[in-house]
């Protein structure tokens, strides 16, 4: 990476924000170091590091596919109606395979629960068996 990139990304003290979208190495080294009970899905932790490492509250995350809660990589996050672009625009920022960002509630004991954010990942390719046509 350009340093004089990272040197740009310096956080003021006085501003309430939570940009910048390249965080100090500091807070990923941080992120990295957190212990999550149950762990990470080794799918989705990469993921999972580098939106905490950006200041996105993260509460729920699975890598996806079969015998998964999620069919893709999903990850859940708190926050108000901008905080979805803000993570969204984190996300991009850094490179992750987006494929959907939506705000969801649920209904438990038939009350509405929530809202809170939830990004969707593109599957990575998974090896499978190579099919091939029979020359004829």
């Amino acid at each position: 990476m350009n340093s004089d990139i990272s040197n740009t990304s310096a956080r003021c003290d006085h501003c309430p924000g939570k940009t910048p979208f390249r965080p100090d190495p500091d807070c990923v080294q941080r992120a990295r170091e957190l212990y999550f009970e149950p762990p990470l899905d080794e799918g989705i932790r990469e993921i999972v590091i580098t939106l905490i490492g950006n200041g996105v509250e993260t509460f729920e995350s699975c890598e996806g596919g079969p015998g998964h809660g999620f069919t893709e990589p999903t990850v859940k996050f708190e926050g108000a109606t901008s905080e979805g672009l803000r993570a969204l625009s984190v996300a991009l920022e850094n490179g992750l395979p987006v494929f959907r960002l939506r705000r969801a509630w649920s209904v438990v004991d038939g009350l509405i629960h929530g809202p809170w954010w939830e990004m969707t990942f593109l599957l990575p390719p998974r090896p499978g068996p190579v099919i091939t046509e029979p020359e004829g």
